[in-house]
């Protein structure tokens, strides 16, 4: 031990003692050759103790063997003078020396090629020529491709296929050689041809290509010295300073490495792998042979790919990637590249599956293998070699095969007709034994395989031969290629073939479904000795047939033969001895190793205890026979109460099954934990103290299509259950999930996520089932042949499996060295030392005598007693008020909902102002307008000028209306999508009122005010919900600190998070209000009623992505009464002179009269924080009338002047252009700058005032351009009305100034809109109460429709000669009201003290408390 203890194993980090256990434990284990069984809880640096244990015996081992080796060659020669010896040596040294620098040089050349390629062509075309791609298929497209090769052999080895020129590996002749070369023999090995020495390797092995990215992702972090130190290395540096980076490498399926885009879109890897041994045929023409395969041409570009994969560490995209750029196949140019490595990564099926080694050609023999996250790795065994196939998949491949041979029948010659006619027997046999099935009684049951194959003449077939037969001649991919050429003939020859009704028998497959019975096929030669036959019946997929691997001892055990040393590593590898009886039972025990490593974290963190007795003293056990009924889910309902209400934060409770959760969930919706009729139920007290979440059954999910993934439905529910707790202020949240279901693996429940766990009962497997029968029996025989007791063997491995899962449950909780938590595990069962044992030791080490649901109560309070309940969900540092005052602050990465709904936004503004932006010309020019403008009704530029600000102020009205129905009724997401819809009526009773024939028949005028109105309604369901919405996105809440990769370190503060979505958010307002440039255009070159076709389309588009997210997005449920409570309390206010405080119930006792409340204290609060945004909204109506110039007055103005062919009312687009362009400009350089350059804090206010000030710039600018178009001829200060000017009926010609002079004009609205109405929105956002988040945005808006109202005042000044007045008043105006605005602001925000924010939905405050006022809050 002293020698452990003195071992470097160059982690990154300091250690911890059970890391440094860990590492030597490793270490221990591949120097003495041994199978190692490693437990280390998630959260203790399992995998970084995996890779410096293994890579720094791999590293001594070298450097030992190397002179042991060299010593043992010169005891050979002991008559050499000893100066000799140690010349040979050093000679010896520096050859391998050599070597490994020449590789080294060559791959630092391809490091220095690579960064050169970033620094060049960051994300540009790649700089290596990819190899030419044919994208179309060359081959032959007649039935001829689809005959079977002749087949003769009739030996159970050897080929029988003529065109089979391609071995087991999968490659052609040419490829073959070509390995062979670079010294990779894929087939028999030759002495001579060995120039490569295959040197000794680590096998790393987990479940997912994500775990092995994560793996070297930890991987980078290592730096480890060299195996072979230079003599001449500093003996002061002790070689410390000397690394040698580790050659690494990922290997991967086809599937996941394939880069020819006709292949990978396949989709299966079934698919994938037949078709690329396919275009590998020698038969195969060049055109049509996969492109990017190794050959001798490109030997150069195979070279290229191992220095370039060996350069730096790679995840398996990184290779696919790697080959793309270099246009060479990475699943095979990846296979030379193992030689030169020291750690290979790679998933289960490639390690586990001999079939997968040898095509892959891996050789375990001397190496070191480690398999991570080995708690499942009899299952996974189990998983590869079981197979199953449906009734109905045989009858179609029966069909298929039918019509196949009767096509070719007189073309299939020698054994070929013989061996499709033997498999269309078994078939036949297989297919009627399950339809005898059908009908019977039992739903599931074990098939004798005599019976499988008790159809005539089916016992006189050689499966071992048909089986060849089946691999060899590919007839699986044949038929597939046929019944796809049929099906596209089917109008022609297909009919004559009487395919037709064949083959609609089902669904077409990626995977040919022969080549799934093909799959079960092949298990029929099996050993009976290791698995077996069943057949189970379900509602959806019929009745299936099943072969089942009861052992996997066999499969695994060469293996452990072949490797040097094998570890079995995990989080939750307890209970361990199913792995010594069941995988590992042939060694000698002496050849195990075992380690159970404890927690970083200290005893006093984890809380563990047996619940074993109700609150009314009965026993807990949840067996088969008791747990269904009334009494037991009233005495779990109560005690799940109990704790619910003395666990803090998130807590996350499992089921032993679905069946056992719905059961539940059903009970106590209907039963009450107090007799009273009036006394809420269980499922209601549970979501009052908490709100509860469930985990969503992916068994229960329909199959249509649009129905989402696995993986989408756990992150909606676990985004959702997040968010809750984030925002809930302590509060927390309810989670119930199910033992083995989604949410008990690989999810993180860190800190307030997971403060509680809590198992009810023991989840068992059914021990009725067919398969679970026969694997006790199995186990039971098993251990009876070796003279044990069958039946205790057969209960461990039925208890082992049931506590795997457990520990797979209580393992998501404590996930870092500061985190803490509580284990509750629900059955009396679990006190017992027997089911004890088979917990992991750092639960056991904490685990507490059983208790009952009242001392457990008093547990779990003096647990959390003292403990931070209220810390955000996540592990970065929180910041001091020091960091918090000097540290830059800067926004957190934004959650793809927030995307998804500013894509909603930017679909909807798009129709918006692409309907909008015509409405001008269409109101104020009349059809046939004789100067050419378009036009349809003929209001005058007075009239349309009304009305287009009746329009706006209708659309600014009705959010008030969406605010109420979404806050009160149906929440944000509904109230959106629901509106939507009533917006695309309105956009389309316009496109049909604007069509020519209606505008003919004078349809367009009342067409106009209905859809207006009914556009209005629309948007007043969407403005004020979706702004909201988009902000509710936001999860983290507390400003904590984040240190970047390059060690500088930032706070990511939510106040900033916001600012960003709400820059994101405006951006893709005015990308959609591009719009009006389409639709202009449209209007002068088409007409009016393809400009409003467009935005209904787009609408369309909006539409869709909004209910296809659904599933992205966080949705709050409406909070009904809200806004009445608002209202009541600000009429007690004014009752009692304006003091709001006379509405809060702490001053009810205080006042001479009592008023009837539902609401706290801090509603009030609230409130009057909603008051003063009301205050600022009160000068925005100001802004509106001076921003609304551009929609209307702008556009007549246009007119005025010299258009050189535009359309007059294409400039306003010059506005969001400009505000596209600066958004992100100030949102990553001058907003950054202020705040951490010049420290100046550019608060709401002041953004706000500025905005003022540059729309008053704005104003000032048209007055002066104004003045200029007066001072022009021919018409002066009659533009378009004077004789001068006339150039024919009716028409004139514009004064002479160029239209292109009013661009500065634009660009000032554009900035004071960024200013002043981004920020109006997250002041709205900010300040408004939780449950008022819509009806506050709504009153904002409602701003817009008060300056629409002015501007309908201000519409009969809107004529010449008064317009250089009009504007000059507006600019006067808009300067004054920004003055007064800050004045009587400028205070406000220093009043209310800037602090940390405990909810970004709360109020997005600046940070900066005070030291008195931090540890103020602290002691609170």
């Amino acid at each position: 031990m002293d020698e452990a203890n003195e071992r470097d194993f160059h982690h990154p980090f300091e250690p911890y003692d059970i890391q440094k256990q860990f590492m030597n434990a490793v270490y221990d284990c591949l120097e003495h050759g041994k199978v190692g069984i490693f437990e280390s809880p998630t959260g203790t640096g399992k995998s970084l103790s995996l890779i410096c244990g293994s890579l720094t015996w791999l590293r001594h081992h070298k450097s030992q063997t190397f002179e042991e080796g060299f010593a043992a060659e010169m005891m050979a020669e002991s008559d050499d003078p000893p100066w000799l010896i140690e010349r040979a040596r050093k000679k010896s040294k520096q050859a391998a020396l050599r070597r490994r620098q020449d590789l080294e040089d060559r791959i630092a050349k391809a490091k220095a090629k690579e960064k050169r390629i970033k620094d060049r062509y960051q994300n540009g075309e790649p700089v290596f020529k990819r190899q030419r791609f044919n994208p179309e298929d060359a081959g032959d497209a007649s039935e001829a491709q689809f005959v079977l090769d002749d087949y003769e052999s009739d030996g159970e080895t050897g080929r029988g296929t003529k065109a089979a020129s391609y071995n087991d590996s999968g490659l052609s002749a040419d490829t073959e050689a070509l390995m062979q070369q670079f010294g990779y023999s894929l087939g028999p090995k030759k002495e001579q041809q060995e120039e490569i020495v295959d040197e000794l390797k680590i096998f790393f092995c987990s479940r997912t290509h994500s775990q092995l990215t994560q793996f070297s992702s930890e991987l980078n972090r290592v730096r480890m010295p060299p195996a072979l130190k230079p003599d001449d290395a500093p003996d002061a540096l002790g070689g410390q300073d000397l690394v040698e980076d580790v050659k690494h490498i990922t290997l991967g399926s086809r599937k996941n490495l394939c880069i020819n885009p006709k292949v990978n879109k396949l989709g299966s890897a079934t698919a994938i792998n037949e078709r690329c041994l396919e275009l590998q045929q020698k038969g195969t023409s060049s055109d049509s042979k996969c492109s990017f395969m190794p050959t001798k041409e490109s030997e150069a570009l195979v070279t290229h790919f191992r220095d370039h994969a060996l350069a730096k560490i790679r995840d398996i995209e990184d290779l696919g990637l790697l080959g793309k750029k270099l246009g060479i196949c990475p699943y095979y140019a990846s296979r030379p590249t193992t030689k030169y490595c020291e750690i290979i990564t790679l998933p289960y099926p490639l390690l586990l599956q001999k079939s997968a080694r040898e095509a892959l050609d891996l050789s375990l023999k001397g190496h070191v293998v480690i398999i991570d996250e080995a708690h499942n790795l009899m299952d996974a065994i189990a998983g590869i070699y079981s197979v199953s196939v449906t009734l109905a998949q045989m009858q179609q491949a029966r069909m298929q095969l039918t019509v196949y041979l009767q096509r070719f029948r007189n073309k299939l010659k020698g054994k070929n007709r013989v061996y499709v006619a033997q498999i269309i027997r078994i078939l036949d046999s297989i297919t009627t034994y399950l339809q005898s099935k059908v009908d019977s009684k039992p739903s599931d049951g074990q098939v004798d395989i005599s019976s499988l194959m008790a159809g005539k003449g089916v016992d006189q077939i050689n499966l071992f031969k048909l089986n060849m037969y089946l691999q060899e001649s590919r007839l699986a991919r044949k038929v597939d290629g046929y019944t796809t050429f049929a099906e596209q003939a089917q109008g022609e020859d297909a009919l004559k073939f009487n395919t037709k009704k064949a083959l609609k028998q089902g669904p077409r497959q990626s995977v040919p479904v022969l080549t799934h019975v093909q799959s079960f096929l092949m298990s029929l030669v099996n050993p009976s000795a290791e698995g077996r036959f069943f057949f189970a019946k379900d509602e959806d997929a019929g009745i299936t047939l099943r072969y089942m691997l009861l052992d996997p001892t066999y499969h695994f055990k060469d293996i452990v033969e072949d490797a040097r040393a094998v570890v079995l590593a995990g989080g939750t590898m307890s209970p361990m001895s199913d792995y010594h009886q069941h995988l590992l039972s042939y060694l000698d025990p002496s050849k195990i190793m075992t380690l159970s490593c404890g927690h970083v974290i200290p005893p006093s963190n984890l809380l563990a205890i047996p619940v074993i007795e109700t609150l009314s003293g009965t026993e807990l056990e949840f067996t088969f026979e008791k747990r269904n009924s009334d009494s037991m889910m009233i005495d779990l309902g109560q005690a799940i109460l109990s704790i619910t209400q003395h666990v803090p934060d998130g807590v996350v409770i499992f089921f032993p099954s679905y069946l056992y959760l719905d059961m539940c969930v059903a009970a106590w919706k209907r039963l009450r934990p107090a007799p009273a009729n009036c006394s809420p139920s269980f499922w209601e007290s549970l979501s009052n103290i908490k709100p509860v979440f469930l985990e969503q059954r992916s068994q229960q999910q329909s199959a249509d299509a649009q129905t989402p993934s696995k993986e989408a439905a756990v992150d909606s529910v676990l985004n959702a259950y997040s968010s809750a707790i984030a925002s809930g202020n302590g509060r927390g949240a309810l989670l119930f999930a199910v033992v083995g279901g989604t949410l008990s693996e690989g999810i993180n429940f860190s800190d307030a996520l997971g403060r509680g766990v809590v198992v009810v009962g023991l989840p068992f497997p059914n021990p009725h089932s067919a398969e679970w029968k026969a694997r006790m029996q199995y186990i039971s025989s098993k251990a009876i042949t070796r003279g044990h007791d069958g039946k205790a063997a057969a209960r461990d491995y039925y208890e082992n499996a049931c506590m795997r899962a457990v520990n797979q449950c209580v393992g998501r909780a404590i996930r870092h060295r500061g985190d803490y938590a509580a284990i509750l595990m629900l059955d009396r069962r679990y006190s017992g030392q027997r089911v004890q044992a088979k917990l992991p030791q750092w639960i056991r080490g904490s685990l507490a005598n059983g208790a009952g649901v009242r001392d457990v109560e008093k547990s779990l309070d003096a647990f959390f007693a003292g403990k931070h309940t209220h810390e955000p969900a996540f592990t970065d540092e929180e910041p001091t008020s020091h960091e918090l005052a000097t540290l830059p602050h800067v926004a957190d990465r934004l959650p793809w909902g927030a995307f998804l709904v500013a894509i909603v936004e930017l679909c909807e503004r798009f129709a918006y102002y692409g309907l909008s932006g015509p409405f001008q010309n269409y109101m104020s020019n009349s059809y046939h307008d004789p100067n050419g403008l378009p036009g349809a009704i003929g209001l005058k530029q007075s009239g349309a000028t009304a009305l287009s600000n009746f329009f706006q102020f209708w659309c600014y009205i009705t959010p008030v209306l969406g605010a109420i129905i979404a806050d009160e009724y149906l929440g944000k997401y509904l109230t959106i999508k629901y509106f939507s819809l009533v917006y695309m009526i309105g956009i389309f009773v316009l496109f049909v009122t604007s069509l020519p024939v209606s505008i003919e028949r004078g349809a367009a005028f009342p067409g106009l005010i209905t859809a207006m109105f009914i556009i209005g309604l629309g948007t007043g369901g969407i403005k004020s919900n979706v702004s909201p919405l988009i902000a509710e996105q936001v999860q983290n809440t507390f400003p904590f600190i984040r240190t970047l990769p390059s060690g500088k370190r930032v706070i990511v503060d939510p106040e900033v998070t916001v600012q960003r979505i709400y820059m994101i958010f405006y951006m893709c307002i005015n990308l959609g209000s591009v719009s009006a440039i389409a639709t202009t255009t449209l209007e002068l070159e088409v007409g009016f009623w393809s400009a409003y076709l467009l935005p209904f389309l787009m609408f369309c588009v909006g539409f869709a992505v909004l209910v296809s997210g659904r599933k992205r997005y966080v949705i709050k449920p409406p909070q009904g009464g809200v806004i009445g409570n608002c209202f009541q309390a600000l009429w007690i206010a004014v009752k009692n002179k304006g003091d709001l405080d006379m509405a809060k119930p702490s001053m009810q006792n205080l006042g001479r009269k009592r008023y009837k409340i539902t609401w706290d204290d801090g509603f009030v609060d609230e409130l009057r924080t909603a008051m003063l945004a009301c205050k600022v909204f009160l000068f925005f109506p100001v802004y509106w009338v001076t921003y609304s110039q551009m929609m209307n007055n702008f556009v007549s103005q246009a007119g005025q002047m010299e258009l050189h062919g535009l359309p007059n009312d294409i400039l306003p687009n010059v506005d969001p252009i400009t505000i596209i362009l600066l958004i992100p400009l100030l949102d990553r350089l001058i907003y950054p700058f202020i705040r951490t350059r010049l420290h100046f804090a550019f608060k709401p206010v002041t953004r706000i005032t500025c905005g003022f000030i540059i729309a008053s710039l704005a104003m000032t600018y048209a007055a002066v351009l104004q003045s200029y178009i007066y001072s022009a001829g021919p018409c002066y200060t009659s533009p378009s009305k004077c004789d001068a000017g006339k150039i024919g009926p009716d028409k004139y010609s514009p004064n002479t100034i160029h239209v292109a002079w009013q661009t500065p004009a634009y660009i000032l609205v554009a900035l004071s809109e960024i200013l002043a109405s981004i920020t109006g929105l997250e002041v709205a956002y900010a300040k408004a109460p939780e449950n008022m988040k819509s009806f506050i945005m709504s009153l904002f808006l409602l701003t817009s429709a008060f300056g629409s109202a002015l501007g309908i005042i201000l519409a009969p000044l809107a004529k010449d000669p008064g317009l250089v007045w009009m504007y000059s008043g507006l600019a006067g105006t808009s300067a004054v009201t920004g003055v007064v605005f800050y004045w009587i602001f400028r205070n406000s925000e220093a009043k209310e003290g800037a602090r940390p924010v405990d909810s970004a939905e709360e109020g997005i405050e600046m940070i900066g408390l005070t030291r008195a006022e931090e540890g103020s809050e602290r002691d609170v």
